[in-house]
């Protein structure tokens, strides 16, 4: 079974240790350009699809990323949280008026910021 066809698009990247997330629109942007993103992959970066299910990125000898359902689903004020940071490291303000009523509202809200 491929795994991405049960990721609920768009979502985000988080790389660990960084305060950016990176916006990833469609299944075809991710096939497109996982090797890309994920270059310097981490063991603990992660995907958060739009119903805040959280899975694990691994990287695979072949340079393919390997998706894994983490059976983990990331709160909304968690997600707030890191949408916030993302939004004070990109330098914009009144970070403290973010907030939106579903993750899939705040990774278009991330997208938004990345244009």
């Amino acid at each position: 079974m491929n795994l991405t066809r049960m990721i609920s698009w768009p979502v985000v990247i988080k790389f660990d240790g960084d305060d950016e997330l990176i916006y990833i629109g469609s299944e075809k942007d991710w096939q497109h350009d996982a090797a890309a993103l994920c270059y310097n992959h981490q063991g603990d970066d992660c995907l958060v699809d739009s119903n805040g299910h959280i899975f694990r990125l691994e990287h695979m000898h072949d340079d393919s990323i390997h998706v894994e359902d983490t059976g983990r689903q990331i709160t909304l004020q968690d997600f707030i949280r890191l949408v916030r940071i993302h939004a004070s490291s990109a330098h914009h303000c009144c970070i403290e008026k973010i907030s939106f009523r579903t993750i899939a509202d705040g990774i278009e809200l991330v997208a938004g910021m990345d244009n």
